[in-house]
């Protein structure tokens, strides 16, 4: 410090200096010399994509368990931001080379919903769910595959929705195209979801709904608050209420406010349920559909002969079929090859020992 006092603070100037480190500033705050008046902390600015956060939430939640049935291995899908449409940000890795599809939705609410998902990733899941091993090129046999995928999501929500949110929808079947890297809704929501896929990388995707549908989520929930117990207010915001003898709040994030906030932290990522995959959904409607019995058939072999030689077979007869010894027979659920194996005995009982499935072209023809 120099002996002539140059760059010593005087009192005045320690004060504010002081007051503005801890955010003091009261009213009888001196200023510092010639020092500007701070300005005013900006109004927290409104977004009106909030009033969707529970449609989003359930979506996301619905779209976890299912794909996580569909393709045999842990798949997790969490909002991460929602936002008004004017301000959504499309990631970089969105902007091109990506698949949008749609779906219409009706009831209750009206409108449309896209999912936006780059064709890697659509590859990837479609792959998967043919039973191969995930590391593809995309193909254009790949858009039937992932409009099922995302049927199955929507239509595990219905009920979901109808019970949590009294939202009663019915949404329609998927169709999909080439996404530009624009959001083409005004006055809408759009949510970055990000999606995590078991000894995968994790990828990004688009959930965006049109004005229509978030104008009726509101006017839906705004009628419901008034009518509603506590307890669904506080599960429409992502809250429930503590079992703790202290009677408090409890969330599994902050409930942001501002455009662009973020959701709280997810729950940890965890690669597989205890009791296996196909233990439970987490869908209670999807979980019913899991004791329905489905009758497989082990097809031998064929053969076509005339009306008259079928008359004149008896005990003895032999009918040559149209493959050889030795050969794998095939495997049927519904009519449908899903596989081949090789007859065995087990216990003096007949079995199959499954050798292979069928092709991903040959199972992709089955859902079309």
């Amino acid at each position: 410090m120099a002996d002539d006092g140059a760059g010593i603070l005087s009192q005045d100037e320690i004060d504010f200096l002081t007051k503005s480190l801890l955010g003091g500033g009261g009213g009888g705050a001196a200023a510092a010399p010639g020092a500007a008046a701070p300005a005013a902390a900006p109004a927290p600015v409104e977004n009106t994509a909030e009033a969707a956060r529970s449609f989003f939430k359930i979506l996301c939640e619905q779209a976890s368990s299912v794909v996580t049935t569909v393709l045999s291995r842990a798949v997790d899908f969490q909002l991460q931001w929602l936002v008004a449409s004017e301000s959504s940000v499309i990631p970089d890795d969105l902007a091109n080379h990506s698949l949008r599809m749609e779906v219409n939705v009706k009831k209750d609410v009206t409108g449309n919903m896209f999912f936006a998902m780059s064709k890697q990733e659509v590859a990837t899941l479609s792959d998967l769910m043919l039973m191969g091993s995930g590391h593809t090129d995309y193909n254009d046999d790949h858009k039937d595959a992932i409009c099922e995928i995302v049927n199955q999501i929507t239509g595990s929500c219905i009920t979901v929705m109808d019970s949590q949110i009294h939202l009663s929808l019915n949404f329609e079947q998927a169709s999909v195209s080439d996404f530009g890297g624009k959001i083409d809704l005004k006055g809408g929501a759009v949510a970055t979801v990000l999606v995590k896929i078991e000894e995968f990388p994790d990828q990004k995707i688009l959930i965006a709904i049109d004005e229509s549908m978030l104008s009726g989520i509101k006017a839906k929930s705004s009628s419901k608050g008034a009518s509603v117990g506590t307890d669904v207010s506080l599960a429409s915001l992502g809250l429930s209420q503590s079992g703790s003898s202290g009677g408090g709040l409890s969330a599994g994030g902050g409930v942001p406010t501002g455009s662009g906030a973020p959701v709280g932290a997810p729950p940890a990522f965890s690669p597989m349920h205890s009791g296996g995959v196909f233990g439970s959904t987490g869908n209670k409607a999807l979980d019913l559909l899991m004791d329905i019995e489905l009758p497989i058939v082990i097809e031998l072999g064929r053969s076509q002969m005339s009306l008259k030689r079928i008359l004149e077979l008896g005990p003895g007869a032999i009918v040559e079929m149209d493959r050889l010894a030795g050969e794998p027979v095939d495997i049927l659920i519904n009519g449908k090859v899903v596989a081949r194996g090789e007859v065995v005995v087990v216990d003096e009982n007949f079995g199959v020992r499954i050798l292979s499935l069928v092709s991903p072209e040959e199972r992709l023809k089955l859902l079309r």
